[in-house]
């Protein structure tokens, strides 16, 4: 395999952190969720509610990409050891990225066919190539453009860096809903059709400009020299105890922490009779308060080296289950004055767990294999992400089945959601973060003293 010279940073060395570069990779992610929410929270309250589907095999096709996340760990591997014309981060990126373009336009008509028959085969046969491209992407590109934001910093900037990026996306989840909203406050598959392509080139655009030039040049590190074998190197990184205490507190809060994302606007139409516009601002109510709990945290441990984060994304957590309590009993007791200050409290602790989290993510990667580590941790948040998003919609109609009503299933379904995420805070004190990262450090002084030695 012949690689350029000139495509890696000498041995040794680390990228200086830049802010500016840091909020430009975070662009990426304004696009990003301008897809995921035509996929999570449009589509998906446009079938419930107005087709009247019931959750079920909605929750389970917004789940279907996550479910599909193995496909990380081929990706970050191939990332790492075979770069594509040279290029180990942007062109596995722009490679998932077309994919999700092409998806998006079968969406509206989907909806179209499954309105004219609820049991279409078209209508669905639609939807499930949709999601199924769309996952396809969106886990093909997905390491590599963390990997490409690991290679952007020191070790001990890498989490602020990442908490600039992540920010951006909470910054496009607080303002792109309102956009659409305004763009269609009702369902008509005609405006419907127009939001998804307007969506489209929004999308294209931000990616375009964020990955623009990012890719670091230098000289080829050993990893991809003698490159291990795929399953040699998982094996090494799930050989260690820490790693798999890790991986369960990684995947146990992934699950409860997204069990409502499939059925949060149906709650607001099935409940308070909201309209599609209305619901489709929940994500900017939450989203407003995942902001300002980014904005706050980041600002109190922009200073901190990842491996100090535990305490923040346990108090994340903890926040995050009061907030989904409040959420159950607001459903429970159907008080639509609570919506809203209930919601911004929800996305204040899911501000607060994502800084904390997002830095324990770099935290528990290793340098010489960072894009496979990072692809470890995607495929176990993911596929339990995708597990609970797909439990959240069946429990939801269970529920409903059990209690005929609206506001109890829902208020269960938030409970059970709560209850969940105050045992990952149990989870998180068993993961020895701090004796990983001085473990990683020590491995990376020990290949600089080598590289100088040479």
């Amino acid at each position: 395999m012949t690689v350029p010279t000139d495509a890696y940073p000498e041995p040794g060395t680390q990228p200086e952190f830049r802010l500016h570069r840091a909020i430009k990779l975070g662009t990426f992610h304004i696009g990003s969720s301008i897809g995921d929410l035509l996929t999570s929270a449009v589509w998906n309250r446009v079938m419930i509610v107005d087709l009247g589907i019931v959750a079920w095999p909605v929750a389970m096709l917004t789940a279907l990409r996550y479910l599909l996340a193995p496909l990380t760990l081929w990706a970050g591997h191939r990332s790492d050891t075979h770069p594509i014309f040279g290029s180990r981060r942007i062109a596995y990126i722009w490679l998932g990225r077309l994919l999700m373009l092409i998806s998006l336009p079968l969406l509206p008509l989907s909806t179209v066919a499954i309105a004219e028959s609820a049991s279409s085969p078209t209508g669905w046969g639609l939807a499930i190539v949709s999601f199924l491209l769309y996952g396809m992407g969106t886990l093909i590109s997905g390491p590599p453009f963390m990997a490409l934001v690991h290679d952007s910093a020191p070790y001990e900037r890498r989490g602020q860096a990442i908490s600039v990026v992540q920010f951006m996306l909470v910054v496009s989840f607080a303002f792109i809903p309102i956009i659409y909203a305004r763009l269609m406050p009702s369902y008509e598959p005609e405006l419907y059709t127009q939001l998804v392509f307007v969506s489209i080139a929004g999308a294209a655009a931000f990616w375009f400009f964020s990955i623009l030039g990012e890719e670091r040049h230098g000289a080829v590190p050993a990893t991809l020299e003698e490159a291990p074998a795929f399953i040699k190197t998982f094996s090494t990184i799930w050989a260690d105890v820490r790693t798999k205490r890790y991986a369960l507190f990684l995947g146990a809060s992934a699950f409860f922490a997204f069990m409502q994302d499939a059925v949060l606007e149906p709650f607001g139409g099935d409940v308070f009779h909201l309209a599609a516009g209305e619901t489709t601002r929940f994500n900017a109510y939450w989203g407003a308060g995942v902001l300002v709990g980014m904005v706050g945290t980041i600002l109190m441990t922009r200073r901190w080296s990842p491996e100090k984060q535990v305490s923040t994304t346990a108090w994340g957590l903890a926040l995050l289950g009061l907030g989904l309590s409040m959420l159950g009993l607001t459903s429970l007791m159907e008080t639509l004055g609570w919506v809203m200050p209930v919601l911004v409290f929800f996305g204040l602790g899911f501000g607060i767990f994502t800084v904390g989290g997002v830095s324990l993510l770099m935290a528990m990667s290793k340098e010489e294999h960072a894009a496979s580590y990072l692809a470890l941790w995607s495929v176990i948040q993911l596929v339990f992400r995708g597990a609970g998003i797909a439990f959240g919609g069946v429990l939801r109609d269970f529920t409903l089945l059990l209690t005929k009503g609206f506001a109890g299933s829902y208020a269960i379904v938030f409970g059970l959601e709560a209850l969940g995420i105050f045992t990952c805070v149990l989870l998180l004190r068993r993961v020895d973060v701090v004796s990983f990262a001085a473990d990683r450090c020590r491995t990376e002084l020990t290949e600089t003293l080598t590289a100088g030695a040479r």
